[in-house]
C-alpha cells in the first residue's frame, strides 16, 4: 500500500507542475507566402512536415468571412491611403458572475511602417516583396497584406481549394525527411487561372539540434525524512528539428551524501532517463522526463542492497528541475516516496 501512496503523490505533484507552468505561446518554423492575382499577399505561418493537408488546415474563406462580418459593424468603408494600418484579431476569455465562461472576439488597429523590404534571391531578375500596404492578422497563423477593403471581399469568395492543392504538390517535391527537419520560407505566385508558380524556396539555416551534451550539477533531496545533498554528471543525447529540441536520452551518475547516521556516507547511483519537450516554442520549452536509477554502491543504512528509484521530472526553469520519485528494492518492495531538486551548473 505504501508504494501506491508514493506513486500517487508523485503523479499528483507532477500534474500540479503542469497546472502552474507558463502558458505556451505559438511558434511556427515555416512561412508560406502567396502573391495573389488581385494584388494581395497571404502569409501562412505553420509547421510544415510534408504530412500536412493545407486544404483542410487553412480555411481562408471561413476565417476571413468571420472577420468581415465583425468589420462591417464598424462601418469603415475605406482605409486611409496615407497611412499603413495593422489590424489584429484576438480573443479574450472571462466569466460572468454566475461563472459562465464567455469568449469575446476583439479587433485592434494601430499605425505601422509599411513593409518595404525587397529580396533578390538569385542572379536572375526575380524580386520577392510583400504586396499590400495594410496588414491584417486574422490569427497567429494567417495574415493578409492588402491596399483596399475590396480586395478582402474578393478573397472572401475566392476558391482556394485548387490553389492549396497545387501549393502542397509543389512543396512535396522535396523529400519529407528534409521537410521535417529544416525550417522553410516559400514564395508562391498565384495566377489568374489559379495555377501556381513556385517562385522561391529557401531553407533557414538551423542551429544544431542533434548533439551530445555533457553537464553536471548539484541536487538536494528528501527521502525517508532525511535531507541529502549530491553531485551528479550526465551525458545526454539530444535530438530535435525545426529550430527546437524535441527529445533527449540520458545516462547519469550521482554521488549522494548521507549524514543521517552522523557519518558521511556516499551512495553511488547510476541512472537512465528519457525526456520530451512538449512545447512547440523553442524559447519556451516544456520538458518532462522519466528516470530509472540503480544503487551501484551503497554506504550506510539509508538504502538496502539492490535498491532502485523511479522519478518523473519537470524542468521548472532553464537550470532547475523538480523530480518527485519513489525508492524501492526487488519488485516494488519497501516503496518510499521522495522529492529532489536538481540545479544544473
Amino acid at each position: 500500500m505504501n508504494y501506491k501512496i508514493g506513486i500517487l503523490n508523485a503523479l499528483l505533484l507532477l500534474l500540479s507542475f503542469q497546472a502552474f507552468s507558463n502558458e505556451k505561446t505559438s511558434f511556427y518554423s515555416d512561412t508560406i507566402r502567396m502573391q495573389m492575382p488581385n494584388g494581395t499577399t497571404i502569409e501562412y505561418r505553420c509547421n510544415y512536415d510534408g504530412d500536412n493537408n493545407l486544404s483542410k488546415e487553412l480555411n481562408i474563406n471561413k476565417t476571413l468571412g468571420s472577420f468581415m462580418k465583425r468589420w462591417a459593424v464598424l462601418n469603415i468603408k475605406n482605409m486611409d491611403e496615407t497611412r499603413a494600418m495593422h489590424i489584429k484579431c484576438g480573443v479574450t476569455r472571462g466569466a460572468t458572475e454566475s461563472y459562465v465562461k464567455i469568449v469575446e472576439n476583439t479587433i485592434s488597429l494601430e499605425e505601422m511602417t509599411p513593409p518595404a523590404k525587397v529580396i533578390f534571391p538569385t542572379e536572375e531578375s526575380i524580386a520577392l516583396f510583400i504586396k499590400g500596404k495594410h496588414k491584417l492578422d486574422l490569427n497567429s497563423e494567417l495574415a493578409i497584406y492588402f491596399d483596399k477593403l475590396e480586395q478582402l471581399k474578393e478573397l472572401e469568395s475566392y476558391d482556394f481549394s485548387i490553389v492549396l492543392k497545387d501549393i502542397e504538390a509543389q512543396m512535396n517535391t522535396s523529400n519529407k525527411g528534409w521537410l521535417k527537419k529544416t525550417p522553410l520560407v516559400v514564395w508562391m505566385k498565384v495566377k489568374q487561372d489559379k495555377s501556381v508558380d513556385l517562385i522561391y524556396k529557401r531553407a533557414v539555416h538551423p542551429h544544431p539540434n542533434d548533439m551530445i551534451v555533457l553537464n553536471g550539477g548539484i541536487a538536494l533531496e528528501n527521502v525517508k525524512g532525511e535531507w541529502n545533498g549530491s553531485f551528479y554528471a550526465d551525458m545526454i543525447l539530444q535530438f530535435g528539428a525545426k529550430l527546437r529540441y524535441q527529445q533527449a536520452f540520458k545516462l547519469g551518475y550521482e554521488w549522494m551524501y548521507d549524514f543521517s547516521s552522523g557519518e558521511q556516507n556516499i551512495n553511488h547511483w547510476v541512472s537512465l532517463g528519457y525526456s520530451r519537450n512538449f512545447s512547440m516554442n523553442p524559447s519556451r520549452p516544456n520538458w518532462y522526463g522519466l528516470t530509472l536509477g540503480y544503487l551501484a554502491k551503497g554506504n550506510g543504512d539509508l538504502f538496502v542492497k539492490d535498491s532502485f528509484r523511479l522519478g518523473v521530472s519537470h524542468r521548472v526553469h532553464k537550470n532547475v528541475t523538480l523530480v518527485p520519485q519513489v525508492y524501492f528494492n526487488d519488485f516494488l518492495k519497501n516503496v518510499t516516496p521522495g522529492i529532489k531538486l536538481r540545479i544544473n551548473l
